[in-house]
């Protein structure tokens, strides 16, 4: 009888044993399935994260403002190519489409130091198409997208806390003296706004509607690719245009077009003809744009 006992307790305790091991296994399996799925959710969340930081709506589209009519807009846009040094062999028209660095710092403190509000093309549009009021302000706009705004302008910019719309012809990205793709996007993730200055800057009153539609459309969709941003902004190439090409460009979803006109106040009724300030070396902002 004594052995029987001996037996019995010793089948118990495997029992108990296989019993534990077996409950064990069983909440090990869950919990790694628990962990499992909490991982993966993470995983997921910063994925649509990512995902969303560099979607094509970093900006509003703007598809449903429009220009008031009948409004007069004065607020002075100035108009820019190249920023910094000359080249030693600088042609005249070289040496008049740049502005040094210094000038350059000497004409943002001067909009700083006088309280002007600095806008972008794009937040002029929208502040006037939502009937904010416009004040004592400035537009910066810089045509052909060529590297010196990038390496000189954009610093200066971001040291008084500026931002400009910068012209951009798409078919020139990356080649000799013009901005590459990394620097427009960084551009435009800092705020700037992204505009287009066609594709290969023809002379666009001098071609067929179809070249036309082919340089504003390509370059918008281009652009909008490479920013994250809706291209609204249109610089006409050597401030060529005609009333055909305004049609089209309003056609392809543009809402300004600036010119190379001596800049006026303009009226919202023309919005795809708008004049512009150039800035030429040693300009005074401080004579050249009126007192508010």
């Amino acid at each position: 009888m004594q052995k029987l006992k001996v037996k019995s307790a010793g089948q118990k305790l495997k029992l108990f044993i296989f019993s534990f091991l077996v409950i064990f296994l069983v909440l090990s399996s869950y919990f790694l399935f628990i962990n499992r799925r909490i991982l993966a959710d993470e995983t997921n969340s910063d994925n649509q994260i990512k995902t969303a930081t560099v979607a094509p709506s970093q900006t509003p589209s703007f598809a449903d403002l429009s220009w008031p009519s009948g409004q007069t807009i004065d607020a002075p846009i100035l108009m820019y190519h190249h920023v910094g040094a000359l080249l030693a062999d600088a042609d005249d028209i070289r040496r008049g489409l740049t502005v040094s660095a210094e000038d350059f710092e000497t004409q943002m403190k001067f909009l700083k130091d006088n309280s002007y509000d600095v806008l972008t093309l794009a937040e002029m549009y929208g502040a006037v198409a939502k009937d904010s009021p416009l004040q004592k302000s400035v537009v910066l706009t810089f045509d052909d997208g060529y590297t010196d705004n990038f390496d000189v302008a954009r610093p200066i910019l971001q040291k008084y806390g500026f931002k400009g719309t910068f012209f951009i012809i798409s078919g020139k990205i990356g080649e000799s003296e013009y901005m590459n793709e990394a620097q427009i996007r960084e551009l435009a993730k800092a705020g700037n706004e992204i505009g287009s200055h066609s594709v290969s800057h023809p002379d666009l009153a001098n071609l067929s509607d179809a070249k036309v539609k082919t340089e504003v459309e390509k370059s918008k969709a281009d652009l909008e690719a490479l920013a994250g941003q809706k291209i609204i902004s249109f610089c006409y190439p050597a401030g060529k245009f005609a009333t055909s090409v305004e049609k089209i460009l309003e056609m392809a979803g543009y809402k300004i077009a600036v010119t190379t006109k001596k800049w006026q106040p303009f009226s919202t009724d023309k919005p795809f003809e708008v004049p512009r300030y150039r800035i030429n070396p040693g300009t005074s902002l401080k004579n050249l744009i009126p007192s508010f």
